[in-house]
C-alpha cells in the first residue's frame, strides 16, 4: 500500500514539470488567449519562474506531507480525498484546452497521468474500500482546500514577482 501511496508526489511533480516549463512560453506566445480570460492575463502578469518554483515546491510539500501522515497513521481517507482532487486538477487541465481548442500548458501529462491516477486510485481503493460518501467528502473537503490554497498561492507568487522585479530595476 505505501508503495501506492508514494506514486502522488511522483505523479504530482511529472505534471508540474510540464508547467514549470512551458507555462512562460505558452503565456508569451498565445496573447490572443491570455487577453481573451482575465485570469489568465493576472497570471501573466504576476509570473516569474521564482514564484511558480516557490509555489510548485509549496505544493510538492504538501503532497508528501499527505503521504506521510496517511503511511504513519495509515490515514488513507485523506490520501483518497487528495489525490482526487488532484485528478480534478488533471481533467481541468484537458477540459481548459478543449474549450480553447489548443495545447495548453500541462495538458500533455494531464493526459497520459489522468489514466495511471485512476488506475492508483481504483487499486488503493481495493486496498482500502472506504465508503463512496467517506470518498467524496474526503473529495470535497480536499477541493476545497486546495482552492484556497491555490489562490493563496498566487498572492504569494505575485509577491515573489514583484519582489524580484524590484531587484532587476535595481540593477
Amino acid at each position: 500500500m505505501n508503495k501506492l501511496l508514494w506514486l502522488f508526489p511522483v505523479i504530482f511533480m511529472l505534471h508540474e514539470l510540464e508547467e514549470i516549463i512551458g507555462l512562460r512560453i505558452w503565456l508569451d506566445k498565445n496573447p490572443d488567449i491570455v487577453n481573451r480570460y482575465p485570469l489568465l492575463l493576472k497570471i501573466r502578469q504576476n509570473f516569474s519562474y521564482e514564484g511558480f518554483a516557490f509555489a510548485v515546491l509549496e505544493q510538492y510539500l504538501c503532497c508528501i506531507l499527505i503521504v506521510l501522515t496517511a503511511v504513519y497513521y495509515q490515514w488513507y481517507l485523506i490520501w483518497m480525498g487528495a489525490f482526487i482532487a488532484f485528478a480534478i486538477h488533471l481533467a481541468v487541465h484537458i477540459v481548459q484546452s478543449a474549450i480553447i481548442r489548443r495545447y495548453v500548458p500541462a495538458v500533455l501529462s494531464s493526459v497520459i497521468l489522468l489514466p495511471v491516477s485512476m488506475a492508483v486510485l481504483h487499486e488503493t481503493w481495493q486496498r482500502a474500500p472506504y465508503p463512496a460518501v467517506q470518498i467524496i467528502t474526503a473529495s470535497i473537503a480536499c477541493v476545497a482546500v486546495m482552492i484556497a490554497n491555490l489562490v493563496f498561492m498566487h498572492c504569494v507568487m505575485k509577491r515573489i514577482t514583484q519582489k524580484f522585479n524590484l531587484s532587476e530595476r535595481k540593477k
